[in-house]
């Protein structure tokens, strides 16, 4: 009996193993689900290590799979060639021994006849080009190839190749050299029953038969690099007749590229005939021209260009498309531009760079399969050589959904931790130096491209768009406080700034955006302030503020300094302050008000914040009239005028300081309360005083 207590490969791979008898025999033989779990980990390190294995001898002999794969093409080309040489001498060696110098009439008069049958198949054959022409919509090129014929047409059911489920019903053909497919029209008007929607060439497509398996039977797949398609016949008679069609038209096309290259290899003078002879043959046609003799590079360039691709050998594979195209150029210019085998290798080379465009761009391509872990490095490469082939507007917009995609990775990674000005310094750092090192690579992949940079400036505005959209999710709240959001926006000002050395100014999108959502702050600050005040205002006795001691009394007055106000004239005695503590707190209030004020300034909010200055400002001198319209001991009434010009003169005319410092001229609205409330300063409580004034809007 084998030991089922330790898994080996034998065991697992053997004929004979069955799952069922082997789970059975191990809880037999285990005890306890520790055991069973031990085993279990085994069983999934060897799997996991088969894996690996076959990976890693996939990955040691793919090279020599394309090498196999492409000395069996040029075996399987030599191959057709021998067989072509065999059958012609045979067709010579018979006509050789049929010849009769006697009897000439009858070989001559086979001859036309034949003549006159191909030109009846020709003429028949355009005819029924024709009809696919008016059948078909968007396939005018299909007459521009000399010799194409039709072999078979239908209807298939197309499969998805990863899902197998029915995708469309298509009417394909299949020609001598190509197979077209195409869309029913369901805007037919007349003939036009079909649209075009592409054409492959039969060298660039392998059909492989399909096993039946569920829901799809009789089908068969078309491998055309780097795609693949499965059509479903509605019958196996039809599949059969299909891969039949498809096996002769393979055959016909490599016979037809096998005897142009020997005619073109017969005129060079380094080949000899098959049969020499100095006399005059009666009987020999004069030769005819065949063209001009291509080198061998060119003829081989569409297998060249299919192994350079598959090997990811890009450059390789672009600097042999540019080295055709130069050759044909060359030839076009000089000589007959309606050399077949020139117009055959020109076509199969477009269709080869549109492949390796296809490839370029799918490296560039977004999915959530795809590691963003080369970063913008590894996409230069692609983006260069998409530039170098022609599709500088493809490659730009690829570029900039990676760096979408990068962007919105490197902000996943920022968590909410800590304090919300911690967070923001942190998502805005990334955001920007992301934004900048994405600059960068642009300018380098794109230098003088004005497209390219138009569309990297809307890229640039969108990105900031979904950027303030989540800062003023986490900013702008009820409970955030006006200080915290005045840095945040310090902050990511100062970190949008650095794109200024890359030639992109977005600041002004950025106070544009926000605009709105300051403005309320600002509202919602002046209501918190303006009610503090309030409070204040019922519990003020209006007392002298007493320090208790001389140190603190000192620290106080060094503090106020330091805001530009100085407190040495109101000192009496050790330890007192001929100002209340409501005063001196809102002195302290106000300034940090207003410095926020001028943090947020921007052309569009100086009228806002004016007017809230304007009315924090109004809102404690209403205080300090009230208490002074209702006191009646003289006193006291000097103690409040007293409060009452420390504010008027000392904390506006500090605060005009700081307002000119940040804007360049003083505020008109500080002046206008000076002036309204010059009667306070006297203790003269004003009387007729209109309390709306013109910097009232509906702001407020």
């Amino acid at each position: 009996m084998e030991n089922t207590k330790e898994p080996n490969f034998k065991l697992l791979s053997g004929k004979d193993f069955i799952p069922e008898k082997y789970v059975k025999s191990l809880s037999q033989n285990y005890v306890g689900g520790s055991e069973l779990q031990n085993l279990r980990r085994k069983i999934q390190a060897l799997s996991e290590e088969t894996s690996n294995n076959l990976k890693k001898n996939v990955y040691e002999n793919y090279v020599q799979f394309i090498e196999t794969a492409k000395e069996i093409s040029h075996l399987e080309s030599e191959m057709y060639q021998l067989s072509h040489l065999l059958s012609e001498q045979k067709s010579l060696l018979s006509a050789l021994s049929t010849t009769s110098i006697l009897e000439d009439t009858q070989p001559i008069n086979l001859e036309r006849e034949n003549k006159a049958t191909e030109k009846d198949i020709e003429e028949d054959n355009k005819q029924k080009l024709a009809a696919i022409l008016e059948k078909v919509e968007g396939c005018k090129e299909l007459l521009e190839v000399h010799g194409r014929k039709l072999l078979f047409e239908g209807d298939l059911l197309e499969i998805d190749p990863t899902e197998n489920t029915s995708l469309k019903t298509v009417h394909v053909y299949l020609f001598t050299d190509s197979f077209m497919i195409t869309n029913r029209n369901s805007n037919s008007r007349g003939l036009m029953k079909y649209i075009y929607e592409i054409m492959y060439d039969l060298s660039s497509l392998a059909v492989v038969n399909v096993r039946d398996l569920g829901n799809v039977k009789h089908a068969f797949k078309l491998l055309i690099f780097p795609d693949t398609r499965v059509f479903q016949c509605s019958s196996n008679s039809g599949k059969k007749e299909w891969l039949d069609k498809f096996d002769q038209a393979k055959k016909t096309r490599l016979a037809q590229e096998q005897q142009k290259r020997e005619s073109v290899t017969e005129k060079s003078p380094s080949r000899s005939t098959s049969i020499e002879s100095s006399s005059y043959n009666p009987f020999e046609e004069p030769e005819e021209d065949l063209g001009t003799v291509h080198p061998e590079w060119f003829l081989d360039i569409p297998e060249e260009l299919d192994v350079c691709v598959a090997q990811r050998h890009f450059e390789e594979a672009l600097s042999l498309l540019q080295k055709s195209k130069e050759y044909i150029n060359q030839l076009q210019t000089t000589n007959d531009k309606h050399d077949q085998v020139l117009i055959d290798i020109q076509r199969k080379a477009e269709q080869r760079q549109h492949s390796l465009t296809e490839v370029l761009m799918k490296e560039l391509e977004v999915n959530p399969d795809k590691s963003l872990q080369g970063g913008l490095r590894a996409a230069r490469r692609a983006v260069r050589l998409l530039n170098q082939l022609g599709r500088e507007t493809q490659s730009c917009n690829l570029f900039l959904k990676l760096c979408s995609s990068m962007l919105r990775t490197q902000c996943k990674r920022v968590k909410r931790e800590g304090s919300t000005t911690t967070y923001i310094r942190h998502l805005a750092s990334v955001v920007f130096t992301n934004m900048c090192h994405m600059s960068e690579e642009f300018l380098r992949a794109f230098p003088n491209s004005p497209n390219c940079a138009s569309a990297y400036v809307v890229w640039a505005t969108n990105e900031l768009l979904v950027f303030t959209t989540h800062f003023i999710k986490q900013v702008f709240m009820p409970q955030t406080s006006l200080s915290t959001v005045t840095e945040c926006i310090v902050l990511v000002r100062s970190q949008c700034e650095r794109l200024y050395s890359y030639g992109l100014d977005i600041c002004y999108q950025l106070d544009g955006t926000l605009r709105s959502s300051i403005i309320k702050a600002l509202k919602d600050s002046r209501d918190k302030l303006i009610d503090s005040i309030k409070l204040r205002a019922i519990e003020d006795k209006w007392n002298p503020m007493n320090l208790h001691s001389k140190s603190a009394l000192s620290r106080f007055i060094h503090e106020y300094s330091l805001m530009g106000v100085h407190l040495e004239s109101f000192v009496s005695g050790d330890t007192w302050l001929q100002l209340t503590t409501s005063t001196l707190s809102f002195t302290k209030m106000f300034f940090q008000f207003l410095n926020d004020c001028m943090k947020l300034k921007t052309t569009e909010l100086m009228y806002i914040i004016d007017e809230t200055l304007y009315n924090v400002f109004d809102a404690q001198l209403k205080h300090n009239d009230n208490a002074l319209r209702n006191e009646t001991n003289q006193e006291k009434r000097m103690f409040l005028t007293k409060n009452a010009d420390f504010l008027l003169g000392n904390v506006i005319d500090v605060s005009q300081e700081i307002y000119n410092r940040n804007v360049g001229y003083e505020c008109q609205t500080l002046k206008k309360l000076q002036q309204e409330y010059v009667a306070l300063r006297k203790g003269i409580s004003p009387t007729s005083r209109n309390t709306k004034t013109k910097y009232s809007s509906d702001f407020l």
